[in-house]
């Protein structure tokens, strides 16, 4: 008779068995932890990072960024679990009946950033430096982006 000792497998790249093991582990309204998921991905936690060189911390944040951004993908994709991010702690499970208010209050702030961006870099042109045809398209560029922003606002109200 033998003994199995074989250790479970674990799924490779290291954010897909973090996947497996979030799913197990917590539910709706939980918060995972920045710590929990630096150990899952097998990276060097956020309070090592004084001691890195900052060639070295830059590369830990891209491989920061690839895990979780990762990570979050394959849960809401495949799994329909949303993430939100909680400044300083890490990211909260939200619950589906949250989900909806969440995601339209996220797309109103990020669209609002968007006009507002947009509009900025329309009206900061040296006009006296444009042929009257650029003046005219940057013009009717403004005047466009003004109205979707005015037709954006309205629809999400």
């Amino acid at each position: 008779m033998s003994e199995d000792t074989t250790e479970p497998l674990n799924l490779f790249p290291r954010w897909r068995q973090a996947v497996q093991d979030f799913l197990g582990e917590f539910k709706y309204g939980d918060v995972v932890t920045h710590d929990w998921l630096e150990n899952r991905f097998g990276m060097p936690q956020q309070k090592e990072t004084a001691r890195m060189t900052p060639a070295q911390f830059r590369e830990r944040q891209f491989d920061w960024l690839a895990n979780i951004e990762a990570f979050k993908s394959e849960l809401l994709e495949d799994h329909q679990v949303l993430l939100h991010s909680v400044r300083g702690e890490g990211y909260r499970w939200v619950p589906p009946h949250e989900q909806t208010a969440l995601a339209t209050k996220e797309f109103e702030r990020d669209a609002r950033r968007a006009f507002r961006s947009a509009g900025g870099r329309l009206r900061n042109v040296r006009l006296a430096e444009l042929t009257d045809d650029q003046r005219r398209a940057n013009t009717d560029a403004a005047a466009k982006i003004s109205q979707l922003r005015g037709v954006a606002r309205k629809a999400l109200r």
